[in-house]
């Protein structure tokens, strides 16, 4: 079966934010501070702890301020491919001019930090006719949809 290359494409800051809104951290979040009662009253103790120190602070580790530190130097991407990212896809895309951060975070997965200076439109345009001819794949049919959350 011949398959097409296809990438699709999430900013990444939506990503980041999927991930900070995720109710799991809520319920992380009661459970590190004891609160396992009714919801109405846990949101007014919330209130009034939030009125006594001003505001919620949200525990930072060093791999989330990497991540907002990346998000807001870069035009952070995360590409969804339907191939194999080999060697040569990753030298594909670290000789796109424009991309300036490259990690290859899966089989699948890579994510790019787009230099300020770059149209992230044409830096688009040019990985993915770069990467439509590699090796183990056609020619690349165009993703215009971002991937769903």
């Amino acid at each position: 079966m011949k398959v097409n290359n296809k990438i699709g494409w999430q900013k990444y800051e939506d990503l980041l934010q999927s991930q900070m809104d995720n109710p799991f951290l809520d319920e992380l979040y009661s459970q590190m501070t004891g609160d396992y009662g009714d919801e109405e009253a846990g949101l007014e103790d919330a209130e009034q702890d939030q009125g006594d120190q001003g505001h919620f602070v949200m525990p930072m580790n060093d791999r989330l301020m990497e991540n907002i530190s990346m998000a807001s130097n870069f035009d952070c991407w995360m590409g969804h491919t339907n191939f194999n990212i080999t060697e040569e896809v990753l030298e594909r895309l670290n000789k796109t001019a424009g991309v300036e951060v490259l990690k290859i975070c899966s089989r699948y997965r890579f994510f790019v930090g787009i230099g300020k200076m770059f149209d992230f439109s044409e830096v688009r345009t040019d990985i993915e006719k770069s990467l439509g001819d590699a090796k183990g794949g056609s020619k690349n049919e165009q993703e215009d949809s971002e991937v769903p959350e």
